[in-house]
């Protein structure tokens, strides 16, 4: 019975690190998503871009995914446009809280909100 009880202190402990780590891990990417967002795009921010974008009745907001690296985050936002298409605008934020388009769709948000601003 003891045996047991050792077991799942065990288990216990392990999943309270895991959690932790987990944790930690979703406040690197909450800070970098917030940095991303709140960043200049032609006359809006990137967020009211995406926003925008996920208003399109033809597009399906398919979320954010994150991919932490050393010293960075890469924040993606995808959509699908078709059933056979989907476009996925991604950006790498560094710990410097610069925020580098890495997709060619990222690059183009930007570029097209800055053509069509008055």
């Amino acid at each position: 019975m003891s045996g047991n009880r050792f077991f799942w202190l065990t288990m216990g402990s392990g999943l309270m690190l895991t959690l932790m780590a987990v944790s930690v891990a979703d406040h690197h990417d909450l800070k970098a998503r917030q940095r991303l967002e709140n960043t200049p795009c032609g006359s809006l921010t990137i967020g009211r871009s995406l926003e925008q974008l996920s208003q399109i009745h033809s597009r399906r907001d398919l979320g954010w995914r994150y991919y932490p690296g050393n010293g960075y985050v890469d924040v993606e936002r995808a959509f699908r446009v078709s059933k056979s298409m989907v476009v996925r605008y991604g950006w790498r934020v560094t710990e410097m809280n610069q925020v580098i388009a890495i997709t060619p769709s990222a690059l183009n948000l930007c570029e097209n909100a800055s053509q069509s601003a008055p």
